[in-house]
């Protein structure tokens, strides 16, 4: 039988991931431990919150599993997947992806947001660049996944990728990166955006 999350589950996943997201945001944003534990808390509590308005606060333990599962049979889950599974997503991302408890989930599709938008502005500040060369710019720097707002679109291969895949597309960045750095920042900057260069890699088989 499949564990229900209980209160206590959340309290243990927001302890566990603590050090982790105050020591980003203390260096990353430069500053003090004390505030950066503050902006982590108040981060928690809003997507506890989301959590619970939209029913995702309660997932079973290696809910990941239960999807694999359910798609066999069940056309609903099958159809959410089937796009997912054109991209390139397998079994093993589906439940790596899955099996997270849901407030690490909603942490690293906050952390996502709030990097592509601290860029934007910070762009857009430099009276240089116009609101849609900083949004290529961003697009640019930062994988986009799910679904976000105001993404701007020059050929389909610039699409969110599914979440799913995040862990591989962290490995293939780190792998070219630290192999030949360079070249990398090359095929990046002749690509429409980095979502464009990293479907090219899935099609090669290279991510």
């Amino acid at each position: 039988m499949n564990k229900v999350p209980e209160e206590t589950d959340w309290a243990e996943t927001e302890k566990r991931l603590e050090p982790h997201y105050v020591s980003f945001f203390s260096k990353s944003m430069e500053m003090p431990e004390d505030v950066a534990r503050e902006i982590y808390k108040a981060f928690v509590q809003d997507l506890k919150e989301a959590a619970q308005r939209e029913g995702t606060d309660r997932l079973p333990e290696n809910f990941g599993e239960i999807l694999l599962e359910r798609e066999r049979t069940d056309q609903q889950v099958k159809g959410a997947f089937f796009a997912k599974r054109a991209e390139g997503v397998t079994d093993e991302d589906i439940a790596f992806w899955w099996n997270m408890h849901d407030l690490e989930r909603r942490l690293i599709c906050k952390i996502d947001e709030m990097n592509r938008l601290i860029l934007f502005e910070k762009l857009v500040q430099d009276k240089t660049t116009t609101e849609l060369e900083a949004a290529r710019a961003v697009a640019k720097r930062f994988p986009v996944y799910g679904d976000p707002e105001h993404l701007v679109l020059e050929n389909e291969d610039d699409g969110p990728l599914p979440y799913e895949l995040k862990w591989r597309v962290n490995r293939y960045i780190s792998k070219r990166t630290a192999a030949d750095p360079d070249r990398y920042r090359e095929e990046v900057d002749a690509a429409t955006s980095i979502n464009a260069l990293l479907r090219n890699a899935l099609r090669q088989g290279q991510l």
